[in-house]
């Protein structure tokens, strides 16, 4: 079975704490109940946040199976994020059958009504040829709808499409555009390649000041591989700002 890669979004309507196995306080109980009501009532708000229920266990027994029957019904309502989070279960095949098919068209109707996760999975798939045949182009389609929206992650991925000419004609003037745009979200992945070509001259004028500025940030916001070129490039240490906590 492939390693599960997705992240279920979920919507919970509980009122106070989160209740704990064997400790379900009356509220919560109240709170699953009214909710259920709402849910059995025709209500896809309420259908998406108890179907989050049953697939957590939370303030009841986990089963994904009725949490799937859940988001089916609140999709036949138009609910967007039911949309995803059952197109997620399908490419999983928890709590129903696999079904790579059926997952692109659940990720494709909440695509089309602007969900930028459901874009960026769906061009995942097609890049990758994840159960289905690859398709670098019509992954680039979709990381670009995603990265015109300001999706970080889907502007690095144009970028790099562009840079390499991968689904797309290769373009350096367009992949550097996309790869910044990354890069102000500080994003490290579009720091690292923008911070790499303007050290080696790649497309860009030779730069080593914005190199070494770029690939500072890189490792500030995670890239190992960035404090690897660091140390070989001798570009010193870089403190990392530690997390502020303020007190109560």
């Amino acid at each position: 079975m492939k390693k599960k890669f997705f992240i279920i979004a979920t919507q919970i309507l509980l009122v106070g704490s989160v209740a704990v196995a064997g400790n379900i306080t009356e509220m919560n109980k109240h709170a699953f109940m009214s909710v259920k009501t709402k849910a059995d009532k025709g209500d896809a708000n309420s259908q998406f946040a108890l179907a989050g229920m049953y697939y957590q266990g939370i303030v009841t027994k986990k089963d994904h199976a009725k949490a799937a029957e859940l988001y089916k019904k609140a999709v036949k309502s138009g609910h967007v994020k039911a949309m995803f989070n059952l197109g997620v279960m399908y490419h999983n095949g928890d709590g129903v059958k696999q079904d790579m098919n059926e997952t692109l068209r659940l990720f494709n109707m909440a695509a089309e009504k602007g969900d930028t996760k459901s874009m960026m999975h769906m061009a995942d798939m097609y890049y990758k040829g994840d159960g289905i045949a690859a398709d670098p182009a019509k992954a680039y389609l979709w990381y670009k709808k995603a990265a015109d929206v300001g999706y970080p992650a889907a502007q690095y991925k144009v970028g790099i499409m562009y840079k390499d000419g991968v689904g797309i004609e290769k373009n350096t003037k367009e992949a550097v555009s996309y790869l910044n745009k990354s890069a102000l979200h500080s994003y490290p992945d579009a720091q690292l390649v923008l911070g790499k070509m303007y050290r080696d001259g790649d497309g860009v004028p030779k730069d080593l000041d914005e190199a070494k500025e770029l690939i500072q940030q890189a490792y500030i916001n995670g890239s190992s591989e960035a404090k690897t070129i660091l140390d070989q490039q001798k570009w010193g240490d870089v403190e990392i700002p530690k997390a502020i906590y303020l007190k109560e």
